[in-house]
């Protein structure tokens, strides 16, 4: 026993120190990139295609690779790889000043590769962490992972917008990618700091296939058809969850590229605005995470989503009075504060509906269809600015964004579905 906490607070160390370096990479360049696509001329078009193509290559490759990584037992160093690989995309974003040809296409290109390569590792990290983490643990551990990364991130994007502007275009957004990238190699190496059970127990392969010789066929290679594919998460709960999310994703991205624009291309923010935003929307996630997390405790990761869920549904009908970027702080402030709630919750969700034999494939297949909504969303999103205006658009989808809450809400309802084991 006292093994096994050992290796328990060992990988909650070492999961906290991935996180922050994970967010230090993150913030020296993601929050920059609206900023970089005005620059290079972008349209509305390319602002949805910025969101669009990372959907796009993850519906592509997410479950193929699921099944792929699925045949080995120790996946621990391809993981490590994959995002070595998806963060030499940071890398390669150094080169886009030189790209005479089509810069724009090539930033669109680059943050699509280095979306699906980073939507493969988001499913294999939370498969990992639903075998390394035992369930009492979840909400206090990923809650205070998620304060550290909240501060880091805040920061390094603050530290990073401040740069930016002082050394100016290029020389400023490619000091913030070299230091992005060499975190990236830090957060790499404490990720194959963990220690997974399943990957050191060397009879483990033997026991799993004994374990499945004595299940029924159906268990062990479910026959074609819909309802068959989604049973490796956990039959009606898991389908119900994930038509849920489908509909909540759509909704929720189809805002994304508006409000890039309207901050980029509207109220002309700075590089430094652009990372005080970022900075009061950790604040907000800050302030938020330990609370989300004993509601969760209390009342279940189901309510704790349809509650976030909802509130963040109704942050487009106060974005749509955006009139300066102090606007855009309060509303970003209340965003963090929701969003927070909203992705910790939806994640422990997942890791409660989806068994622990098939996690990984769930997992995969739940992010899958949900990067069905994420292709078709910012597309909608920038059609709609673009045929009924700002403030409409908004309205219209708050509006679906609270029909996705209530799906989360019908879930819950008594009798409704049998809710299975975690």
């Amino acid at each position: 026993m006292q093994a096994e906490h050992r290796v328990l607070r060992h990988n909650i160390k070492n999961n906290l120190y991935n996180g922050i370096a994970w967010s230090i990479g993150f913030n020296f360049v993601t929050p920059f990139i609206p900023i970089i696509a005005a620059r290079l001329g972008a349209t509305n078009n390319d602002y949805a295609l910025l969101s669009s193509v990372p959907a796009i290559l993850s519906l592509l490759l997410t479950f193929p690779a699921s099944i792929v990584l699925d045949r080995f037992r120790k996946k621990k160093r391809i993981i490590s790889g994959v995002i070595l690989a998806s963060r030499f995309c940071y890398l390669l974003l150094f080169f886009i000043p030189y790209w005479h040809l089509s810069p724009i296409a090539a930033l669109i290109a680059l943050v699509g590769a280095y979306g699906a390569t980073n939507t493969i590792i988001a499913v294999s990290y939370q498969s990992i962490m639903g075998e390394i983490i035992p369930a009492a643990y979840r909400n206090k551990v990923f809650a205070q992972r998620n304060v550290w990364t909240g501060i880091s991130g805040m920061v390094t994007a603050l530290a990073a917008g401040w740069g930016i502007d002082h050394f100016g275009y290029p020389g400023g957004y490619q000091a913030a990618i070299l230091l992005g990238f060499a975190a990236s190699l830090v957060e790499t190496w404490y990720f194959q700091r963990l220690r997974i059970p399943s990957e050191e127990q060397p009879a483990a392969s033997d026991a799993r296939s004994e374990v499945a010789a004595s299940l029924p066929p159906a268990a062990t290679l479910p026959k074609p058809g819909i309802t068959k594919l989604f049973a490796v998460g956990g039959g009606m709960p898991f389908i119900w969850f994930c038509g849920s999310a489908i509909l909540y994703t759509f909704a929720w991205m189809a805002a994304w590229p508006i409000y890039s624009k309207l901050k980029a291309d509207v109220l002309h923010a700075t590089n430094t605005q652009m990372s005080i935003d970022t900075v009061v929307g950790a604040i907000g996630s800050l302030v938020a995470f330990s609370l989300w997390a004993r509601l969760a405790d209390r009342r279940g990761n189901g309510v704790t989503v349809f509650v976030s869920s909802l509130a963040l549904g109704l942050a487009p009908f106060w974005w749509a009075y955006a009139p300066s970027m102090t606007y855009v702080y309060i509303y970003d402030f209340i965003g963090g504060v929701v969003t927070s709630g909203f992705q910790q919750s939806i994640f422990n969700r997942l890791l409660e509906i989806a068994p622990r034999g098939t996690r990984h494939r769930a997992i995969s297949l739940y992010t899958t269809l949900s990067q069905v909504s994420a292709i078709f969303a910012p597309i909608v999103g920038m059609q709609l600015y673009g045929r009924i205006d700002y403030a409409p658009s908004m309205t219209v989808i708050g509006a679906t964004r609270v029909v996705g809450a209530l799906c989360f809400l019908l879930i819950l309802l008594p009798k409704r579905i049998k809710q299975p084991a975690a």
